[in-house]
């Protein structure tokens, strides 16, 4: 085991990290071609600030790191599994093996060790906040629901009783109030030019637009 402290060395030998990365990256591809391999970073970085103190296991952390986010595209996490073989032929550890999937069935709801519960919070980070608010406004839009109904339904992130390390709950409230904020400033912009004259005279001029074409 290599270990080290959060702040510190995170990563793999050079050629196994590469050979990592090329296995997820296209898992972290979305149904619609967006890559998304790049959250990988930010979770990294976000580890990073949770506990610049704490001891891991600098293999096992890094590797949660990398397959967090395509958990469910990896087939069975079991022993002898895709994920067991593809470990294995890297030439790492049986326990590392074991632990990396262990943690990656557990990542979501049951955390138990330090890397764990680091990579755990560092996801949630990723849900919370004003960007992540934005993504998710964003995506409404896509979808077609009305401006209205979106921001009334807009989760500005977890709370806190859902980390689980203080580091990683005191950032969530922080990122959590300041999304909350601009969620409340965003619908009260919202529902002022709804109800301003502008809004009443622009309306018939749509409508004819529309009626022309």
């Amino acid at each position: 085991m290599r270990w080290a402290t959060v702040g510190g060395s995170l990563t793999l030998s050079g050629p196994t990290r590469e050979r990592v990365e090329q296995f997820v990256r296209p898992l972290y591809a979305g149904l619609d071609g967006e890559e998304t391999f790049s959250r990988v970073a930010r979770v990294r970085s976000r580890v990073q600030r949770i506990d610049a103190g704490a001891e891991v296991d600098a293999e096992v952390l890094e590797l949660l790191i990398l397959f967090h986010g395509v958990i469910g595209r990896l087939g069975s996490l079991g022993r002898q599994g895709r994920l067991d073989l593809f470990l294995g032929n890297l030439g790492l550890a049986p326990s590392v093996s074991r632990r990396v999937r262990g943690g990656l069935r557990r990542l979501a709801t049951d955390p138990r060790t330090v890397e764990e519960m680091l990579v755990h919070d560092a996801v949630l980070l990723e849900e919370s906040g004003v960007a992540a608010a934005a993504r998710r406004l964003m995506v409404a839009g896509r979808r077609r629901v009305p401006l209205e109904r979106a921001l009334a339904r807009l989760d500005p992130g977890p709370p806190a009783v859902r980390y689980s390390t203080p580091g990683g709950a005191a950032a969530g409230a922080e990122r959590r109030h300041g999304a909350k904020e601009w969620i409340e400033s965003l619908r009260r912009t919202v529902a002022e030019e709804n109800e301003s004259p502008q809004s009443a005279i622009a309306s018939p001029a749509s409508d004819e637009y529309t009626n022309d074409r």
